[in-house]
């Protein structure tokens, strides 16, 4: 199958396009050009790599027809936020299978956990209401066959994750590294889900190969098991050598100890709720994630460490 990757050499795709080589598809890989993936692989050698700026082309409408001109048999768009984005794209193609990328933001709070992909939706902020609306487009209009992959917080070696503030101060981490010491908001029962980036791409990669079962659906990916912030804290800690020191603190005081930045960027990641089931993957798929949630904080956690603190 001949496939069209956009903004292919960031998180999900370092991992999708090598894997869609190795599997014998022939990939052409549409991004800026700005950035390389986070992981050598020389199957990158095979790679048709397309230099273009998605905003500026979209901007004149010459977008969704660069994508077109590419011949693709399938297409994952990894850089969709708007419907006004979606359109343009498949208005200009013809029937392919179109895999697109959304986020667990688009469900809103969580009312039951683990929650499927058939909860009620009450997304808010623009992410969430964006990424909701795009899928809402994809799944009325019958001019391609499309799937949804609705990824946690997407972890990997290369960038930092998420933390156990929920947020990406590394000041929490530098403290845990240093003596397990560690503010968190409330009790710190709060749940964050992440999903390891290769995973998530092996989920993209299992709707291209399974139309059958996948066109007209949408499904999460994250790892199997969420963390509370306590938990997640408690394992940083004693994985550097620390007893856990942890201080919980009413809202208002964390958010004012913490700092604006930092605290607006807990409230959304807490706000949510998320613990997302893996469940419609398996049964309509296969498919199951390879990564833990303790593995995959801690790869990246790692990673992180060794490229920033060492």
């Amino acid at each position: 199958m001949r496939v069209v990757v956009i903004g292919g050499t960031g998180h999900i795709g370092t991992y999708l396009v090598p894997g869609l080589v190795e599997a014998g598809h022939e990939v052409a890989v549409v991004s800026r050009g700005s950035r390389r993936p986070y992981r050598e692989d020389p199957r990158w050698h095979d790679v048709e790599m397309v230099v273009c700026d998605r905003e500026a082309a979209e901007a004149d409408g010459r977008f969704g027809a660069a994508v077109a001109a590419l011949r693709p048999e399938g297409v994952v768009d990894l850089t969709c936020f708007t419907p006004a984005q979606a359109k343009q794209l498949v208005e200009a193609l013809d029937g392919q299978h179109v895999v697109q990328t959304g986020s667990v933001w688009s469900y809103g709070p969580s009312e039951v956990v683990p929650t499927g992909e058939d909860a009620p939706k009450r997304p808010y902020g623009e992410y969430g209401v964006g990424k909701l609306a795009v899928e809402e487009y994809l799944m009325e209009q019958t001019r391609v066959r499309a799937s949804v992959v609705h990824p946690g917080h997407i972890s990997g070696p290369g960038w930092m994750p998420i933390g156990p503030a929920g947020n990406l101060d590394p000041a929490v981490l530098d403290a845990l590294r240093a003596d397990g010491s560690c503010l968190l908001p409330d009790r710190g029962l709060e749940t964050v889900q992440h999903a390891h980036a290769e995973d998530v791409a092996d989920l993209h990669h299992a709707c291209l190969e399974q139309p059958e079962s996948a066109v007209g659906e949408s499904f999460n990916s994250v790892c199997t098991q969420a963390l509370t912030l306590r938990g997640y804290a408690e394992l940083v800690a004693r994985h550097f050598g620390h007893e856990p020191r942890l201080e919980f603190a009413p809202w208002a005081e964390f958010a004012e100890r913490a700092g604006p930045e930092a605290a607006g960027a807990t409230l959304e990641h807490i706000g949510r709720s998320p613990h997302f089931s893996m469940d419609k993957a398996r049964d309509l798929l296969g498919f199951t994630p390879k990564h833990g949630v303790t593995e995959t904080v801690l790869e990246a956690i790692d990673a992180w460490v060794v490229a920033e603190r060492s």
